[in-house]
């Protein structure tokens, strides 16, 4: 398609919002044929709803677009900007002045969704990443003529192959509504990402909650079906005593907790692995794992390697070995012993691979579309794309090395109990004892203290000394001719 190289264009022309918390957002109100109950039903809330929608979307920093779109034809330009600017009332009353499409007296227009796209990103994006949200009810025209119904296709494929829209969700709302010629049950909103940047903002705000306070309905995700199919769920630890595996408070990542007294070489860690492809079915694939981290990388033991079916936010039990094969200081090392208390963190990345993947919408989502819109086939941008046969969901895996403080503590007892020893006896050392002795076969009491030395004498003169330890006194260098004997 003609846009796919402005993003990179525009970005080296600076055209970027220079805010990169910021972002832009287009607002595209249907107003073609089939949209009819929607703006003159007496009880709609089409147009509140849609004014809630940019309130909970936008922020401050956000540049908004409000657009009326249908298809182009002499006369009737599409789409029709009707305000841009910061968000505010300005925006919410461009919403209420948006009518009907007329193309000659009473015919109503058709529409043309993929026009729609791609003269946005054109035209007020300016090539720049941003995020389109499209409010629709989901047909194409009165009269379905061909020519509408093929740029329905064109459209359906924009969504899905398209590299440029990196995120397609749809909501599909309960929207009751009659008018004078038409009635409808229900409406459908996409939100497109129209770049990287768009993709992660848009993930942000749906993890912030704001549009689920206006959007209650889980969105389906229509793109990417390549990856991140699957989350894991830790139960339990296997063969690893002391070792524990949680879920992150992202909901997403794991945390792997090893005592450094019993750790194992593999950690066995028994997971739900949960279907995360709202509104798919994984009906079956192939399941692998590798690991890459600093210190070890490699294919992993996974059981089972079959996924069998899982309807959306179900899940099977899976176990997946994980190698602690990196190189930790003993506990009773020097180098151990500065790590007591702490803990050693080794991050790596898990990826669960799925090979020939096969999906389907799932049955009470297909109820559910049948409910808002009675009569009308399943939507072709619901239908998944036959090429995507394999996804990958990279979980962030953090392996985290505690070292306990009772060596620490053992040691440093050990050590309290030397110094005290230690002080106690030169504390003592200064206190004479007496022992008995036979000097030249007369007895005789020679004192000493601890860790000193006694002369004994004998008759005036020194004829042996007595060295003492800390235990009994030895007696050392007896002088010829005399003997020096303990009693």
């Amino acid at each position: 398609m003609r846009f796919r190289l402005l993003a990179p264009l525009f970005f080296l022309l600076g055209l970027l919002p220079a805010d990169a918390s910021a972002m832009q957002h287009a607002f595209l109100v249907q107003n073609s044929g089939w949209m009819e109950p929607f703006y003159l039903a007496p009880n709609s809330q089409f147009k509140p709803l849609v004014a809630a929608v940019i309130e909970a979307a936008s922020a401050a920093g956000d540049q908004i677009s409000v657009l009326a779109f249908n298809q182009s034809a002499p006369g009737n330009p599409s789409p029709v900007v009707m305000f841009q600017g910061a968000p505010g009332p300005d925006a919410r009353r461009a919403v209420q002045g948006i009518g009907l499409a007329h193309l000659s007296g009473k015919t109503l227009a058709d529409t043309d969704f993929n026009e729609a796209v791609i003269k946005t990103i054109t035209g007020p994006f300016k090539g720049a990443p941003g995020i389109l949200w499209i409010f629709t009810n989901n047909k194409n025209s009165p009269g379905n003529n061909r020519q509408t119904a093929l740029c329905n296709r064109k459209f359906y494929a924009l969504v899905h192959s398209e590299k440029a829209i990196t995120r397609s969700l749809a909501f599909p709302l309960g929207m009751p509504v009659t008018g004078p010629t038409y009635k409808a049950n229900g409406m459908m909103i996409y939100a497109l990402a129209y770049g990287d940047a768009a993709d992660t903002h848009l993930r942000a705000l749906l993890a912030s909650g704001r549009l689920s306070a206006v959007l209650t309905q889980q969105p389906a995700q229509l793109k990417p079906l390549d990856r991140d199919a699957i989350r894991l769920v830790p139960k339990q630890v296997r063969n690893a005593p002391n070792t524990t595996a949680t879920l992150g408070r992202d909901g997403r990542s794991l945390l792997l907790d090893v005592d450094v007294n019993s750790r194992v070489p593999v950690v066995q860690i028994v997971a739900r692995m949960e279907n995360m492809f709202f509104p798919y079915t994984i009906e079956s694939a192939a399941v692998s794992a590798q690991i890459a981290g600093k210190g070890f990388s490699g294919d992993l033991a996974v059981a089972p390697t079959g996924v069998p079916p899982l309807a959306p936010g179900e899940g099977a039990e899976v176990s997946v070995a994980i190698p602690i094969g990196v190189t930790m200081p003993s506990p009773w090392s020097w180098s151990g012993f500065t790590q007591f208390g702490r803990s050693m963190k080794f991050p790596a990345v898990l990826r669960l691979r799925l090979d020939n993947q096969k999906l389907h919408v799932d049955e009470a989502f297909t109820k559910r579309l049948a409910s808002l819109f009675p009569g009308d086939p399943l939507p072709e941008v619901f239908l998944p794309p036959a090429e995507i046969k394999r996804s990958v969901a990279e979980i962030p895996l953090t392996i985290r090395v505690n070292y306990p403080l009772y060596p620490l503590l053992i040691a440093m007892g050990l050590l309290l109990a030397l110094v005290g020893g230690g002080a106690f006896a030169f504390a003592q050392r200064g206190v004479p004892e007496s022992y008995a002795l036979l000097v030249d076969g007369e007895p005789c009491k020679v004192s000493v203290a601890r860790l000193s030395s006694a002369q004994v004498i004998s008759q005036g003169q020194t004829v042996a000394m007595l060295k003492r330890g800390f235990g009994k006194p030895t007696i050392q260098h007896v002088v010829d001719g005399h003997s020096v004997t303990f009693r």
